[in-house]
């Protein structure tokens, strides 16, 4: 039951239809819907590739990027989405999926946990042996992110619903956690330790991120009540003309990430998520509608100094379509991208002539048998090259999203 009340200037899904439909042009879409299911077919098996050439023998687990062995909470789960997709869509046959899906999930019954409360912030993948903050072989660790144990959660729940041959292996991996340290006072708790070795427990949160990772949290029964509430924290702002949700304690980026996943994996299980998404989506065509410049932001990993990963945010700290690395300070003008794998789980979500055109606009991104790149830069739409694993997982999932028309499980959450 939803005990969440409106937020005043909702858009209702009509009206942000209206904005998403208004100026788009359509011009070099695929008109025959069996071309743009062949698009869709043809990137999943692309993106499976990755998968395949990164997988690592001794523990089931992938590597992040072609020359990144170490990889989060976040990457597995990202993993056991591609996985899934790539097995229903009948990329790989039954026993190829059995074989991998138990020596992931063995894996993650058997990799020492940091403080024995939760998965650490990394593991090497050839190994799955913890690593410290500079990717050193630990035995302690350097804490946890409790929005990376959310997409676990969330991925071995729509495991455990979908095929029950696997639940007693799954509930071996959940019962791992230590829930009461995870969620305090209703709210998730990140931990960290610090390089001078403080350590520092604190609020894991952030409108989008939060909501999404607690929902994860609930669909094992352990609910973070205030992290779930997608509107008490909840306020506007306009962005070229389209009011946008952010968060209002101020430190949330409001990117697609979290929105295109909930809506493929367990559906928007409250109103107000699908109007933050609408607007989120909204806000990009706006400026595309501006200025010309085709825009799908989300986090993505690149080859680009200085950072290598980036937030590309609808709106941050008093800016909106803003680019930072991984830390809070660290604004940067570009890169700046077209995101591959937000264009597919937007088209799949939201068949719009605008999601259509930044679709078609990624198509080059694609690396012939080695996977997806981040995307194409916005200034040229030349590929940004350096593909990674979550761009697999998510266009993977949107392939499967494409072809089933509706989320992976419908559990009650809100």
């Amino acid at each position: 039951m939803s005990v969440y009340s409106p937020l005043k200037r909702v858009f209702s899904a009509s009206a942000v239809m209206a904005i998403v439909a208004c100026g788009s042009d359509s011009s070099t879409a695929p008109n025959n819907p069996a071309t743009e299911d062949q698009l869709f077919n043809n990137a999943a098996r692309t993106a499976w590739a990755f998968v395949e050439n990164n997988t690592q023998p001794n523990t089931g687990l992938a590597q992040a990027h072609y020359t990144f062995q170490y990889v989060t909470t976040w990457d597995i789960a990202s993993q056991i989405a591609a996985t899934y997709a790539a097995h229903e869509l009948g990329i790989i046959d039954d026993a190829s999926y059995d074989g991998r899906i138990r020596k992931v999930l063995a894996t993650l019954g058997s990799v020492p946990l940091f403080d024995g409360a939760a998965f650490n912030r990394f593991y090497d993948s050839h190994t799955g042996q913890m690593v410290s903050r500079d990717y050193k072989v630990s035995t302690t660790g350097f804490g946890w992110s409790d929005t990376d144990q959310g997409r676990l959660l969330t991925w071995l729940r729509i495991l455990a619903v979908k095929q029950p041959q696997y639940a007693s292996l799954i509930t071996t991996v959940v019962n791992r956690l230590n829930y009461s340290r995870l969620i305090a006072n209703g709210t998730l708790q990140g931990f960290d330790v610090a390089a001078d070795g403080t350590r520092n427990s604190y609020a894991e949160t952030g409108l989008g991120y939060e909501q999404y990772a607690a929902a994860g949290f609930a669909l094992w029964g352990h609910r973070a009540t205030n992290s779930l509430n997608p509107t008490a924290n909840a306020t506007t702002v306009d962005v070229l003309g389209v009011p946008v949700y952010v968060d209002k304690r101020g430190v949330a980026r409001a990117t697609s990430e979290p929105y295109m996943l909930m809506g493929m994996e367990t559906g928007w299980w409250a109103q107000a998520l699908k109007d933050q998404a609408w607007q989120l989506l909204a806000a990009q065509q706006a400026r595309f509608d501006q200025s010309g410049v085709i825009t799908m932001a989300t986090e993505d990993a690149l080859p680009d100094p200085p950072y290598y990963f980036y937030y590309y945010s609808i709106y941050h700290s008093g800016k909106s379509f803003v680019v930072e690395g991984p830390g809070l300070g660290t604004v940067v003008e570009k890169p700046r991208w077209v995101s591959s794998k937000a264009a597919f789980a937007w088209r799949a979500i939201f068949p719009t002539d605008y999601t259509l055109k930044v679709f078609n606009a990624v198509q080059p991104a694609a690396i012939d048998g080695k996977g997806w790149g981040a995307g194409v830069y916005e200034d040229s739409l030349q590929p940004t090259g350096e593909a990674s694993l979550n761009t697999a997982g998510v266009i993977l999932e949107a392939a499967l999203y494409h072809k089933l028309g509706n989320s992976f499980i419908a559990d009650p959450i809100g």
